[in-house]
């Protein structure tokens, strides 16, 4: 899901390095930014958090979850986290302002370090919910 992101990035950068684009040639209106760095902090934290909170509600009655409810959880979980580097490539692309490219940068840097699917975080979950 990363990989087509950083290629954009990577083709984005190439163009940019051989004036091919040029700063500004791809400007949005201003209310597009609130509107960006909104949606990139819903998939980046709320969303993912929400998520989560619901898997817990959920789950909150019942001794063990089953493995197909935790990986359908963490496929979605995923899939809303992953959306943001897109959304920062939206940013970096439209020359956003600072303040707003730098915070949906970061937002994405968060996205894709917190939420990779890594062993240890999927058993530190798995532990959590209790799965079989």
């Amino acid at each position: 899901m990363i990989i087509p992101a950083g290629c954009l990035f990577l083709i984005f950068g190439l163009a940019r390095q051989l004036n091919l684009i040029h700063a500004g040639q791809f400007a949005i209106p201003g209310v597009l930014h609130a509107a960006v760095f909104v949606l990139s902090a819903i998939t980046a934290i709320a969303g993912p958090l929400f998520l989560r909170t619901l898997f817990a509600h959920s789950m909150r009655n019942e001794t063990e979850a089953t493995a197909q409810k935790f990986l359908v959880f963490q496929k979605t979980n995923l899939w809303i986290s992953q959306m943001t580097p897109y959304l920062a490539f939206i940013a970096v692309f439209c020359d956003f302002p600072r303040f707003y490219g730098g915070a949906i940068v970061l937002m994405a840097l968060y996205a894709v370090y917190y939420f990779f699917p890594s062993e240890k975080r999927i058993s530190f979950d798995q532990k959590i919910f209790r799965v079989k």
